[in-house]
């Protein structure tokens, strides 16, 4: 995938999953996004040979959360 494939599928998957973090948590946009970009998922998923973008918006919101929360288990650390 070229840089530019992945900067595009980057920018996508972000919009959602920050849209999925908003309805979860009543954050605005900028909070959530805040949030999410400062996140360990975040510095994995914009990682392309991490190749964690594989994962569904769904599971990424999740891992964020769980994140949040301190049970985040990721094999291999995040």
């Amino acid at each position: 995938m070229s840089d530019r494939e992945f900067e595009g599928l980057l920018y996508i998957i972000t919009t959602n999953v920050v849209s999925l973090i908003m309805q979860k948590t009543g954050w605005d946009e900028d909070e959530a996004m805040e949030r999410f970009v400062r996140s360990k998922v975040y510095a994995q998923l914009e990682n392309e040979k991490t190749k964690v973008w594989h994962y569904s918006v769904v599971m990424l919101a999740q891992f964020f959360d769980e994140e949040r929360s301190g049970k985040l288990v990721w094999e291999g650390g995040i």
